[in-house]
């Protein structure tokens, strides 16, 4: 079965956006989960001084848990980049006048959302209010 070109072409620009979408619900998720973990942080430091609780125990749990949860985001962000590379590249070998992008600008942005998630994780962790 011959698939007609415009109809390939279609599909490959289609997944391409998919996964444009699907790395920026990533870095929407991470945001998500960072809010109400750092929600649930204030809420139990606030409940531990009204009951004169330690929360040492907590300090450790609230950081891992942003931890896994920032770079399971960063692994997401950056499998759905390789997956949008390994369809552009495929998209440039089927039409040779689309060039496959090799210049870091063009996932800067992916690069930037790691960072941010790192840094918003390196944060939380020296300033995690249960210390």
């Amino acid at each position: 079965m011959n698939i007609p070109e415009e109809k390939q072409y279609e599909y490959l620009t289609s997944h391409l956006e998919y996964l444009n979408e699907k790395i920026l619900e990533s870095f929407a998720l991470f945001i998500k989960l960072a809010t109400a973990i750092i929600g649930g942080v204030f809420l139990l430091h606030w409940k531990l001084e009204e009951n004169k609780l330690s929360g040492a125990s907590f300090v450790n749990m609230s950081n891992m848990l942003f931890w896994v949860v920032g770079i399971s985001i960063i692994f997401l962000i950056f499998n759905n980049l390789l997956a949008w590379r390994a369809y552009r590249k495929t998209l440039s070998e089927e039409y040779p006048r689309i060039k496959l992008p090799n210049c870091f600008r063009w996932w800067i942005s992916e690069v930037v959302m790691g960072l941010l998630i790192l840094t918003t994780c390196i944060l939380f962790s020296c300033y995690n209010p249960l210390k």
